[in-house]
C-alpha cells in the first residue's frame, strides 16, 4: 500500500471516529435527539468509516461491529423516513406504493393540505421529535 493510501485510510478511520464521537456528545448534552436523522447519519457515516479503516488494518473485531453498526445505523435511518412519510400522507391525502406495501391503507375522505389547511395541526403533539417536528420512530 502506498503511503497516500496508508495515511487517506488512517484519516478516514479518525474521522469515523469523531463524527461518531460528536453524534454521541451531541445526544448526551441534548443538542439532538437520537430518533434524528442528523445522529442517524453521524452514526452510519462514523461507523463506515472506522470499519474500513479496520478492514484494511486486519482488526477484524472492530471491523465486524462497525459493520453491524452500520446495519443498524441503515435501519434507524429507514425507519425514520418511513415513519415521516407515513406523518405526511394523511395530511397531504397521498400515499406511495413503500407506504401501502407497509399496511397503510388510502381513503379518500383525507383533506389535502392545500385545500384545507386547518387541518394541519397548530401544536405539535409531544410525541413527536421537537427538531424536526416528524413522528418518534416506535
Amino acid at each position: 500500500m502506498s503511503a497516500a493510501a496508508s495515511i487517506a485510510l488512517t484519516a478516514s478511520g479518525w474521522i469515523g471516529a469523531i463524527a461518531a464521537v460528536i453524534a454521541y456528545g451531541l445526544v448526551t448534552t441534548k443538542r439532538i435527539t437520537p430518533d434524528s436523522l442528523r445522529f442517524q447519519g453521524l452514526n452510519l457515516v462514523g461507523a463506515g468509516l472506522m470499519g474500513i479503516s479496520s478492514t484494511v488494518y486486519g482488526a477484524w473485531p472492530s471491523a465486524v461491529v462497525n459493520v453491524i453498526w452500520v446495519v443498524i445505523g441503515f435501519f434507524a435511518i429507514r425507519a425514520l423516513v418511513l415513519a415521516r412519510r407515513r406523518a405526511v400522507a394523511p395530511l397531504t391525502g397521498t400515499l406511495d406504493e413503500a407506504d401501502l406495501a407497509a399496511g397503510a391503507e388510502a381513503t379518500t375522505d383525507v383533506p389535502h393540505v392545500a385545500d384545507a389547511p386547518e387541518a394541519v395541526p397548530a401544536v405539535v403533539p409531544a410525541e413527536w421529535n421537537s427538531e424536526q417536528r416528524t413522528p418518534v420512530a416506535a
